[in-house]
């Protein structure tokens, strides 16, 4: 292909480009129709962090190990020839980090222990979300550090199997991976090394991915985060294949900031909150989600096997200081420089919120946890898939089983047991072995939740009672808890938090007021440019080949968009006063 043929090329694009923003901006009254300009403008959310907040949440890693950082850096595109990460991963819907010194996006890090270095996942690569709009000419970004990305995780991991796997089965591939891989070091032996290193790692990830992933695509913005982290303790960690299940219910990221204002966490309410050990506990098992290690050994032993739990990478300094930046993160506020809000309507909308939403939404005192926000968990009638999942998968317990759990004294751990027992036994394990150890991170969360209580110290072992008495109901689904039951959290910022329930299957707030019949059957998802009337993202483009959400009519197969009815029985004005006041929060 000539020089003229790639301009020419590079001009049809970017013509596309900006008739598909002019087309969308026609709908939006504060954008321009004049030509973008080709640089976007970012700008950051004032959300109460400075840059070193901002910069250490993106790069702080917890401990996830994806894949070898050298092996990374060789891996090749199969659709174009380029670098595998050379456009920081956002073709995925990544956001870029022009901070990076290793050319990361945003939540993407390098573990560095122990050696060799590791590629990784942080907490910001799926709770970073930016928006877009045009104004005077100018495609502008808002970044919104902890709500929900826009990333497309599953094709992120498929194309990521596929090229690995054409470089482990073609071998002038292999050869120039292990030329770049090994450098000046290169030799037949070392290639040869490297190739049964390589092949052992591509067989054990397609495996995973292959008994993991569904046929039906998640789509960007979401996850089944509960399947995948049961897999990858239940499989990955105990060494069981007939443990593995499909990742058949996604979720949408649930957004970060106020969390630990919340009496309970996770879209099924079943982590309690309002301590540190509590974040470090659910962060741990999001951890071994995201391709964290976790490997114990089985001693055996009488009365009780021991159980070595110190077998694991998580990075419990690492997730303290993820946890403390969280705990400073302020909701993003609506930017009405850009969008102004109608006050009148918006305080007309007040109290028809109060009276239709604010019973589950409202700011409520708790009644279990000191200084913060009742959390209810109830159904309202979404679909159930999630909560089934959590409430209803069964592992076989393998190393673990017969070990002690939390609750109650001498209980064990049966087999089978729950899915969720197992890996509550294997986050309080971990936690517990670094706390008898004084490891850092865990002595920090601690130090700072005896404090609230008025204590300055404690031993090791009486720092492991406190993990043990404090996390004793950890990922627990109460037995009498209603079908499909999920959180109702208190909105502040939840405009910025689109597409909504708790499975992303309503696209924006206005339909979320919408009898549930009415609502759209399908929309696209994935792009990031904002819809400020209806409050959400755009529903007819999307740069993702897997964009395409379809709703499911039984409402049970983890994309239904039925239910949630507060308020939909209103007329149109009263609704419309709604998505304006919550335009305030």
């Amino acid at each position: 292909m000539n020089r003229f043929e790639l301009k020419l090329i590079r001009f049809v694009a970017s013509a596309f480009v900006a008739v598909v923003l002019l087309s969308w901006t026609d709908r939006a009254p504060a954008q321009q129709t004049a030509p973008a300009s080709p640089t976007p403008q970012l700008t950051f959310a004032d959300q109460g962090w400075s840059t070193a907040d901002r910069e250490a949440f993106y790069t702080t890693s917890q401990g996830s190990r994806m894949i070898p950082y050298d092996w990374f850096k060789a891996l090749r595109r199969l659709d174009v020839d380029a670098p595998f990460g050379a456009d920081q991963l956002q073709r995925y819907g990544y956001l870029p980090n022009t901070g990076s010194s290793k050319n990361l996006p945003v939540g993407f890090v390098v573990d560095e222990r122990p050696s060799p270095p590791q590629l990784g996942m942080t907490c910001a690569a799926c709770h970073t979300g930016q928006l877009e709009y045009q104004k005077d000419g100018t495609i502008h970004q808002l970044r919104l550090d902890g709500a929900p990305a826009n990333a497309d995780f599953q094709l992120f991991m498929t194309d990521l199997l596929a090229a690995t796997r054409a470089t482990s089965r073609d071998a002038a591939r292999f050869d120039t991976f292990a030329k770049t891989v090994l450098g000046p070091k290169f030799s037949a032996a070392k290639a040869a090394t490297l190739k049964t290193d390589f092949d052992a790692w591509v067989a054990q990830f397609g495996e995973f991915m292959d008994k993991s992933l569904p046929p039906t695509p998640w789509g960007p913005g979401r996850l089944d985060a509960f399947n995948m982290i049961f897999n990858r303790v239940a499989v990955r960690g105990l060494g069981l294949p007939q443990n593995f299940a499909i990742a058949d219910a996604p979720v949408s990221y649930p957004f970060l900031w106020n969390v630990s204002k919340q009496d309970h966490t996770q879209w099924t309410g079943s982590v309690e909150n309002g301590l540190y050990i509590h974040a470090l506990a659910r962060n741990t098992g999001e951890m071994f989600g995201v391709f964290g290690e976790f490997s114990p050994k089985r001693i055996p032993a009488i009365p009780v096997p021991i159980i070595l739990y110190d077998h694991n990478s998580a990075d419990f300094a690492g997730l303290q200081t993820l946890e403390e930046k969280i705990v400073a993160l302020k909701p993003p506020p609506w930017p009405r420089d850009i969008f102004p809000i109608d006050d009148a309507l918006a305080a007309r909308g007040k109290p028809l919120f109060e009276t239709n939403c604010g019973g589950c939404h409202g700011e409520h005192d708790s009644k279990i946890v000191l200084d913060a926000w009742a959390t209810p968990v109830q159904s309202v009638g979404t679909d159930t898939k999630v909560a089934d999942n959590a409430a209803n998968r069964t592992v076989d317990s393998g190393k673990l089983e017969g070990s002690l759990m939390p609750r109650p004294i001498g209980a064990r751990l049966k087999n089978p047991a729950k899915a969720t027992e197992v890996l509550a036994n294997s986050v309080v394990g971990s936690l517990l072995d670094a706390a008898l150890k004084n490891q850092s991170g865990i002595r920090d969360a601690i130090a700072l939740d005896l404090a609230k209580a008025g204590k300055s110290s404690a031993s090791p072992v009486e720092k492991a009672s406190f993990v043990r008495e404090n996390l004793s109901e950890l990922f627990r689904v109460p037995p009498d808890a209603p079908k499909g039951a999920y959180e109702a959290r208190v909105l502040h910022g939840i405009w910025a938090t689109a597409p909504y329930l708790h499975n992303g299957s309503v696209p924006n707030l206005w339909e979320l007021l919408t009898p549930p019949n009415q609502r759209k059957s399908s929309f696209m998802v994935g792009s990031r440019l904002f819809d400020p009337k209806n409050v959400g993202y755009a529903t007819d483009q999307s740069p993702f080949k897997n964009g395409n959400f379809v709703a499911d009519p039984a409402n049970a197969n983890g994309n239904g968009n039925g239910g949630h009815t507060a308020g939909t029985n209103l007329s149109e004005d009263d609704r419309r006063a709604i998505v304006e006041y919550l335009k305030t929060l």
